[in-house]
């Protein structure tokens, strides 16, 4: 299984290793953080993954490939995504474990390079990337954002984000906005490369068997003596102001109803994992509250479910409905969050929902990405723990801590999509 150490590089740089030998490979990443800002999320989503086609050292896609080919076919992996307010910029390469290279050869070591190669030493000329390289992501990215808007339970979903927290940060895509991404200039997107150099909180991590060393000592010697200080925290609001509704109309065969709350913000281990089992007592396995009596009994949706963001202390219940039972399939959800507030909760629910969150945690480690994305968003919070930890705390949650965390939640927004 997994041990983790941690250390600290320099201010706002640290390096974690997760020795796990079950995997043939070894997964090396660099995650950098930074504040969720109209100004600049479309252009830091651009730069990462314009940053992935090519540095000075392999000067375009084919000279890069080459080299990741005689790395015994190693590959690249960017990725953006939000955590609270914090727009995530992830860059990772995985490649055969040490173990199994020929004539010692440390691919952990040559992997951290190229990476490190790839963030402080793009292929840039005159304070240009390659426009080639440039325009064809920006296209990459404009379809990825057209994607969210045509998949109308995405849509939905965000338009709900949207409205909810229209005065903060997180209202933010990952991406940005289409039309910011069309705009951007090969200058903005040079200056966000200096900034998320400067400024990003960043997590570098190494899992796997091979020595964790080598790729520590190779990230030291780019970021060492490179401190960075990100000012930034996320918005958590308790209590909405006023409960708002919301209704758009499109062409679309079946309706969309997303509600918004106000959840809370756990800041223990214990407590993170006691609201992840709230809700996946009320919407997040098919024995839940929702599934079972909002979809089965009362035949009110085609489907209906709850997902919580325990770094901004939100909770979205989303449904796909007939028009005519929008305000009956509200009502619905509503009831049965005010029996889970009361404790409503039978112990066949209880137990089905923590061997479901049990079983999602442990999945985690049946990839070597999935235990990345684990354990670093464990970090960001300022809650590592391993996943086999965190089934661990789900087996001693009571009742009485999922009622709990329930009498937290307040409906803030409700966004209905509906179909002419």
């Amino acid at each position: 299984m997994s041990d983790f150490i941690r250390k600290d590089i320099c201010e706002g740089v640290a390096f974690n290793s997760i020795v796990d030998t079950r995997f043939k490979k070894s997964r090396i990443s660099a995650t950098l953080v930074a504040p969720l800002n109209k100004k600049t999320t479309a252009a830091n989503a651009l730069l990462s993954y314009v940053l992935t086609r090519s540095c000075r050292k392999y000067p375009d896609f084919t000279a890069l490939n080459r080299k990741l080919d005689s790395l015994y076919g190693a590959a690249l992996y960017p990725s953006v995504s939000t955590l609270g307010d914090m727009q995530v910029i992830s860059f990772s390469a995985a490649g055969l474990d040490d173990r199994y290279s020929l004539d010692a050869e440390s691919v952990s070591s040559e992997l951290a390079d190229l990476l490190c190669s790839i963030i402080f030493d793009p292929a840039i000329t005159d304070g240009k990337f390659n426009t080639e390289d440039l325009e064809q992501e920006r296209r990459q990215l404009i379809d990825a954002i057209d994607a969210d808007f045509n998949d109308k339970r995405t849509y939905a979903i965000n338009r709900c984000i949207e409205c909810m927290c229209r005065n903060e940060p997180f209202s933010i895509g990952r991406y940005g906005s289409r039309e910011d991404v069309s705009k951007l200039t090969q200058e903005d997107v040079y200056y966000a490369w200096q900034q998320l150099l400067a400024n990003s909180k960043t997590e570098l991590a190494m899992l796997g068997s091979a020595d964790p060393q080598n790729a520590y000592d190779r990230f030291r010697t780019y970021f060492e003596n490179k401190p960075r200080r990100m000012n930034a925290s996320t918005i958590i609001i308790d209590k909405p102001e006023e409960i708002r509704h919301i209704t758009e109309t499109e062409e679309i065969s079946q309706s969309k109803l997303v509600m918004g709350f106000r959840a809370a913000s756990p800041d223990t281990k214990e407590k993170c994992v006691a609201n992840s089992l709230m809700s996946a007592i009320l919407g997040g396995t098919p024995t839940s509250k929702l599934f079972v009596n909002v979809r089965e009994k009362q035949s009110l949706c085609y489907y209906c479910s709850s997902s919580l963001n325990i770094s901004k202390g939100i909770m979205l219940i989303d449904s796909g409905v007939e028009t005519k039972n929008i305000e009956k399939t509200e009502e619905a959800v509503l009831e049965q969050i005010r029996m889970l507030k009361n404790g409503c909760i039978t112990d066949d629910e209880l137990a089905s929902a923590k061997l479901a969150l049990k079983n999602a945690y442990l999945s985690s480690l049946d990839s070597l990405a999935a235990l990345q994305l684990f354990y670093i968003n464990g970090i960001l919070r300022n809650m590592p723990m391993s996943p086999l930890e965190a089934a661990s705390i789900v087996e001693n949650i009571t009742k009485e801590q999922v009622t709990e965390f329930a009498k937290k939640l307040q409906l803030d927004t409700v966004f209905s999509l509906i179909g002419n």
